[in-house]
């Protein structure tokens, strides 16, 4: 019996596959762990601010759960493409991640509350904005984590950070 030759065009090399398949979970981890804590952070935020505008705060577990899942899945890309190695790529999409992420935190904000919030007067209107503002340190900060999460766990599951473009990968000619 004779060894098959992997050499043959068309064939992936297995190593890699396993490397593409470590960080690619690496970044799902980092996304879903930064994202579930930094989306509790947002809803507690959110009461915040319902109870300052004097709004009844009816938060229910399943809106909870999709507020989550938006953090999450606002900043997958970036993560999954930081994980695989494309830094800059990866920093550029968890700033859209987190830009989305402000937009939508303070348009619901103000959707919901202006009205309220005008009516409360000044010095509920300034801790208002000063909750508002603690959402930009959430979404940076959920950026930050995830970036540096995602890079640390594909450095230490599939060892070096080299981009998945520094990876041998045998041409087709060759053989």
């Amino acid at each position: 019996m004779q060894a098959v030759d992997d050499d043959r065009p068309g064939r992936t090399d297995p190593s890699m596959l396993r490397t593409i398949g470590t960080r690619v979970l690496a970044g799902l981890l980092a996304a879903v762990a930064v994202g579930v804590l930094a989306g509790a952070m947002a809803r507690l935020l959110m009461r915040l601010v319902a109870l300052l505008g004097d709004g009844e705060t009816r938060f229910s577990a399943l809106g909870t759960f999709f507020i989550v899942l938006v953090f999450v899945g606002a900043m997958l890309p970036g993560a999954l493409t930081t994980a695989l190695g494309a830094r800059r790529t990866g920093y550029g999409l968890l700033a859209l991640g987190a830009a989305f992420l402000l937009f939508e935190a303070v348009n619901i904000a103000v959707q919901d509350d202006a009205a309220e919030l005008v009516r409360a007067g000044g010095s509920r209107l300034l801790l208002v904005v000063l909750v508002l503002g603690a959402f930009v340190v959430v979404a940076a900060g959920e950026a930050w984590g995830i970036a540096r999460l995602a890079r640390a766990l594909a450095r230490r599951t599939v060892g070096g950070g080299a981009p998945l473009t520094g990876v041998p990968v045998r041409e087709a000619a060759a053989g």
